[in-house]
């Protein structure tokens, strides 16, 4: 089938709907950041390539609407699952209800953002663990890395004290990528699906930034010594432990 070809600015418009879908289909069935980034890679491939544009575009798009449908199918399979099992509904949630509760104990013990009375309580909880980070942790491991790595730019702070600044509240503030969150808990009326987008995405924001911290400590014990910094190192591996974050570990964390 022959397809008109597109404009420069149709192009530029198609990649960044392209873009956005990954956003949404990332953060809503969390998926490595990863697949955005070989998209870019691929994009990059085909301009320094001079191949047919409008046939990249149409490909790209029926690939991530691809990934969406199957997320989709496989959601609608696990409620139909859930369904079936609606006979055993009570015993099943008196067991959901006993998990969250010992997560919600789990996690009691770290301090609580109160940037909000109506963000969830994981939220607070793991944006207050991430200030304490900032407060206690953070100085000691700062003080190593600019003597170990003189130079910022080959050192792990050139990516980890953008994203520290981020997610933490810093003199008082708010974190800054905690101002959308919180300007949907003020919109009225909230918005659910938004609510919970925003939740998702700042949960994996944190993970992501406690995993190069992992990693930064790991290039620390390589690349010089860890002493003074174990305790660090216990506490940051009890957060991710304790809120459940084994498994977004980004696969490039850049340090």
């Amino acid at each position: 089938m022959n397809r008109r070809p597109l404009s420069e600015e149709e192009v530029e418009l198609a990649v960044e709907k392209i873009r956005r879908m990954y956003d949404d289909y990332i953060i809503t069935y969390l998926k490595p950041f990863t697949l955005k980034d070989a998209f870019e890679d691929r994009y990059l491939l085909v301009r320094k390539q001079r191949i047919d544009l409008t046939r990249f575009i149409h490909d790209e798009l029926e690939l991530i609407k691809g990934l969406v449908k199957d997320e989709d199918a496989r959601s609608a399979q696990r409620e139909e699952r859930r369904g079936r099992r609606k006979g055993r509904h009570r015993s099943v949630s008196e067991y959901a209800d006993r998990l969250i509760e010992q997560y919600r104990e789990q996690i009691e013990k770290y301090p609580d953002l109160p940037f909000d009375d109506r963000a969830s309580y994981e939220i607070r909880k793991l944006l207050g663990a991430l200030d304490l980070f900032e407060k206690e942790y953070w100085p000691d491991l700062e003080r190593v890395l600019r003597k170990l790595y003189p130079s910022y730019y080959s050192s792990p702070r050139l990516t980890l004290e953008p994203r520290i600044y981020n997610l933490t509240s810093g003199a008082g503030r708010l974190p800054p990528g905690v101002s959308r969150y919180k300007a949907l808990l003020m919109r009225l009326p909230r918005t659910k699906a938004e609510l919970e987008w925003e939740e998702r995405r700042l949960i994996l924001e944190g993970a992501f930034l406690l995993h190069h911290v992992v990693e930064t400590l790991e290039r620390v014990r390589k690349d010089g010594d860890l002493a003074g910094l174990e305790r660090t190192e216990n506490w940051v591996h009890s957060v991710i432990v304790d809120f459940r974050l084994q498994e977004f570990k980004p696969t490039n964390q850049g340090v």
